[in-house]
């Protein structure tokens, strides 16, 4: 049997193992290809092609999980893997390929928001708390990336876990005050320990927080709502919701058309807006991306454009913002690239010190320091710990990225999850954002 190089490349090409293989060279004569190299052959080619994507996949898979928590990567892989064949390019083409992928974020809007293919609209505003008569102030929440009312703002456990927290205060900047309060060791911990749960297993975080739930009284899915109507009668807490897509994409599927900040953040300022938002006093409360997409509010209703003139008093009625590890210059989460595998809009536009991060940064200072007469009280918590994520552990963002640069800062032995879900209304997470709405919006200085 015969076959030449057009045929065995070829993907209709069948190769055998029990035969040789002869190739015609030309004027040189024939190569003959015995079957053992050719078995070999056909080894490496099915793990370069089947076997190594979907390590990757599963691998990938495993880590993305629970970085946001991400949505679960599906190893759905085409019936075919065929050869990546070497064809020749035009310029236009290489040049396309050359430029960095920062670089062509706005070109894949562009060209992603056709009429036909519109980026589908994925905010709502939720009014956690209305009280009765007219609210003194607005208290808005923005989640980050895979979070959720049901997610990001849920009562913390980590007190359970025989916390190093406990035994320490966390470090605060620019200013002074007791930022703990300690508390006595609950009957449901020394009651699940005896039913020999071990809160000092990571691997099994999901089952240990399952269970911290049940023993504690009076857990809190949503603490804002539960908890502010206590301790602070009279204003209303509103929720912004908003959908994320995969951040890893696998390359075989159509990657979804999504806004960049810029146009989430009008979508966001359109929810506000049909809710009555701009009336009264504000105060900002935001998590990871969720701090980015409040600066961009601002900004927006500080930019003088007749698009945004109606959403002036936005500004002028903020009187303090609280952020729980916002990258303001960016995350080394978004930088981290997996083999056959695309980053979505909402991981491209949060890149470590990338251009749009920066500027956004720069621009939302300029208003701060341009403006004498109405500056709002600034306080940031930065988380320090590594967060678990399947076998290992990364920092989600850096000391660096989560100083604003601006106001007061408290550095928390807590990690990236845990940082906004505050162990209790006595836990000075909650505390300090409690004292931040008397003093700006009551002038209470407690």
């Amino acid at each position: 049997m015969e076959l030449t190089v057009e045929d065995i490349m070829s993907d209709q090409g069948i190769i055998s193992s029990e035969i040789n293989i002869t190739m015609d060279s030309g004027n040189d004569g024939y190569w003959v290809i015995p079957y053992k190299k050719l078995w070999l052959h056909n080894v490496l080619h099915s793990l370069r092609n089947q076997l190594v994507p979907a390590l990757t996949a599963f691998l990938v898979n495993s880590v993305a999980r629970p970085l946001a928590p991400l949505q679960a990567i599906p190893l759905s892989f085409p019936v075919r893997l065929e050869y990546i064949r070497a064809r020749r390019r035009s310029r236009a083409q290489l040049a396309l390929m050359n430029v960095p992928e920062t670089d062509r974020i706005e070109e894949c809007q562009d060209a992603e928001t056709s009429d036909n293919d519109r980026p589908e609209k994925c905010v709502n505003c939720t009014i956690l708390h209305q009280p009765e008569g007219e609210p003194s102030a607005d208290i808005i929440f923005v989640h980050g990336l895979h979070g959720g009312v049901d997610r990001t703002w849920t009562q913390g456990t980590w007190r359970l876990n025989n916390h190093k927290l406990k035994d320490q205060t966390p470090v605060r900047r620019r200013s002074t005050g007791n930022m703990y309060v300690p508390v006595k060791d609950d009957n449901g911990t020394q009651e699940a320990r005896k039913n020999g749960k071990d809160y000092d297993q990571t691997d099994r975080r999901k089952e240990m927080e399952e269970v911290d739930k049940e023993v504690m009284e009076n857990f809190s899915q949503c603490w804002p709502r539960d908890w502010l109507p206590q301790d602070c009668p009279g204003v209303r807490v509103v929720a912004i919701n908003y959908t994320t897509d995969m951040l890893w994409r696998p390359m075989w599927q159509k990657m979804k058309t999504r806004s960049d900040l810029r146009e989430r953040s009008k979508e966001m300022i359109e929810e506000l807006v049909r809710v009555g938002v701009g009336r009264r006093p504000i105060v900002w409360v935001g998590h990871s991306k969720g701090g980015l997409f409040i600066k961009q509010i601002i900004l927006n209703a500080t930019s003088g454009d007749d698009e945004f003139q109606h959403i002036e008093d936005f500004f002028n009625q903020t009187k303090a913002i609280m952020f729980y590890s916002v990258p303001h210059k960016g995350s080394p989460i978004a930088d981290m690239i997996f083999p056959f595998f695309k980053r979505s809009i909402e991981l491209l536009e949060v890149q470590r010190n990338c251009k749009f991060v920066l500027d956004l940064h720069q621009r939302f200072l300029e208003i701060f320091n341009n403006d004498n007469n109405n500056k709002p009280e600034i306080f940031s918590f930065i988380d320090t710990e590594n967060t678990p994520v399947a076998f290992t552990s990364l920092k989600f963002i850096a000391y660096e990225s989560a100083d604003p640069d601006i106001g007061t800062k408290c550095d928390v032995p807590l990690n990236h999850r845990e940082i906004c879900k505050p162990a209790g209304r006595d836990c000075f997470l909650y505390l300090e954002l409690v004292k931040l709405i008397n003093r700006s919006i009551f002038n209470k200085n407690k």
